[in-house]
């Protein structure tokens, strides 16, 4: 039941932040709609809100599926298969809700294409405003026809790229930063060992290494290329500074939170004798306060834009590099990353080879991963242990062998029916099986490789006072071990 509901607190909420990214895309975002430009009067159109209203509707039953099939995977007694399809539900399900983003997405392009609209540029190419007009006079709208950035014809704001750009947060976040080094200099430097052994300071340093990427996707938001979507430069400088500074705010609040993470689980690892409670409760609260930022974040971004809506008629005419509004594809930008249509935050260009080598990479690496994970799991539960004595030692094995204890090196040993109260450390703890590090009642470090369902368990205690508990998956095989150890 317990590792139950840890994969309920790590999984669930990657699903509900996925859900509340993509949900406010059935949302006009400027003039863009599921990933779609929209032509002049689109916003009212029936059709359109239908669209909208269709998608919401595949968005909630898309969630509801993740809910109820999620705890169908919580059916199965054998914890290894739990896990397994638990893991293999998150995989298909993260794929799952972005097909009613890519439904809505070619509905609204195969509804353009019956409105037979033209793109924006044109339509402003046939209707040019007279000299002296406030485009002119702004110094926005300038065509661009591959300074970088478009087959078509695109547009860049040189004024509103002269503006230097701002950095708000700077200082709190470079603060939060440093303060993430606390756990990691008092783990290395001056506390005790702790709980989960050398896992904790690899845990410590890998949280104090997210909180520098949080400063670096920071300052990566400052210098991003201002969007050209008004034909008034302070329309395009002001939108580009309320993005700047919501995301810039969210990030040091994120990097703060990682901060506070940390130390709570420097403080549970020690302290708190390694309480998953805690780590359980830091982590929930972790991940609530990344999503309820991303989200408010992303609202406030929307609504500057709403206040701003009847200035972003203009932009450029790319739908057809968006590939279901998700995936970019240009040849003729000469940019890595852009900023995303739907969603939060930016992507890449997949027309670039690094952007194909990043991407690929990168899925290539997280189903490795994944599927390592589901392996690692199986064999753990379904390959046998085994314990015997060879070249004067007692070996303990599970598809490689695990533990090996020189005879001479043992002080006493024992065996029992019943292991002791214990907590893991670093390693497995199924229903099944045991395996790795523990931490027994009386706060005895032990290690540990045995059947749980299958008593007897030796009990050896070696030289160094480290006490070892393993077993053989036959109970004959275990007792012989034993008699062997004693007749040595």
């Amino acid at each position: 039941m317990g590792m139950k509901l840890i994969m309920a607190v790590c999984f669930l909420p990657c699903v509900l932040i996925l859900f509340g990214m993509l949900y406010m895309e059935g949302r006009q975002k400027g003039n863009i709609l599921l990933g779609v430009t929209l032509w002049p009067g689109a916003d009212t159109e029936e059709r359109v809100k239908e669209i909208q209203k269709r998608f919401k509707k595949e968005m909630c039953l898309v969630l509801l599926i993740s809910v109820l099939t999620f705890l169908c995977t919580c059916i199965p007694k054998r914890e290894s298969i739990v896990l397994s399809t638990q893991i293999l539900w998150l995989m298909v399900m993260l794929a799952a809700f972005f097909v009613p983003l890519a439904r809505g997405n070619q509905s609204m392009k195969a509804l353009k294409r019956e409105r037979r609209i033209e793109i924006l540029g044109r339509g402003q190419e046939k209707k040019p405003e007279p000299e002296g007009t406030r485009a002119e006079e702004a110094g926005a709208g300038q065509e661009a026809e591959s300074e970088g950035n478009f087959g078509e014809k695109g547009y860049a704001d040189r004024k509103a790229a002269a503006v230097p750009k701002e950095k708000p947060f700077f200082r709190l976040s470079l603060a939060g930063a440093l303060c993430g080094l606390i756990p990691v200099i008092g783990e290395l430097f001056f506390a005790p060992d702790s709980f989960y052994g050398w896992w904790t300071e690899v845990l410590l340093i890998t949280m104090f290494l997210v909180g520098l990427l949080c400063l670096w996707f920071q300052r990566y938001f400052w210098h991003m290329r201002t969007d050209v979507i008004s034909c008034r430069s302070q329309v395009n400088i002001q939108l580009a500074r309320a993005r700047q500074y919501q995301w810039s705010r969210f990030w040091c609040m994120f990097l703060w939170g990682n901060t506070v993470f940390n130390v709570i689980l420097w403080i549970s690892m020690h302290w708190a004798e390694g309480s998953i409670y805690l780590i359980l409760g830091g982590t929930l609260l972790y991940m609530i306060l990344a999503m309820a930022g991303m989200l408010v974040a992303e609202r406030n971004v929307r609504k500057v834009y709403g206040e701003y809506q009847r200035e972003t008629g203009l932009s450029v005419e790319e739908d057809d590099h968006w590939i279901y509004g998700i995936f970019y594809y240009n040849k003729n930008d000469k940019r890595f990353m852009v900023n995303k249509r739907v969603g939060i935050g930016t992507t890449v260009n997949m027309a670039k080879t690094s952007g194909k080598v990043f991407t690929v990479g990168i899925s290539v690496f997280t189903a490795a991963v994944l599927i390592w994970a589901i392996g690692l799991v199986l064999l753990e539960d379904f390959v046998p242990v085994s314990l015997k004595i060879a070249d004067n030692a007692v070996i303990s094995s599970q598809y490689r062998e695990e533990y090996r204890i020189p005879l001479e090196e043992i002080e006493t040993v024992e065996l029992v029916t019943e292991l002791p109260s214990m907590s893991k450390r670093v390693g497995t703890a199924m229903d099944t099986i045991r395996k790795g590090s523990f931490l027994a009642e009386g706060y005895v470090s032990c290690k540990v490789c045995v059947r749980v369902k299958e008593p007897p368990f030796l009990e050896l205690t070696a030289e160094d006072g480290m006490v070892y508990y393993l077993n053989d998956e036959e109970p004959e095989v275990t007792e012989r071990v034993y008699e062997e150890i004693l007749e040595e």
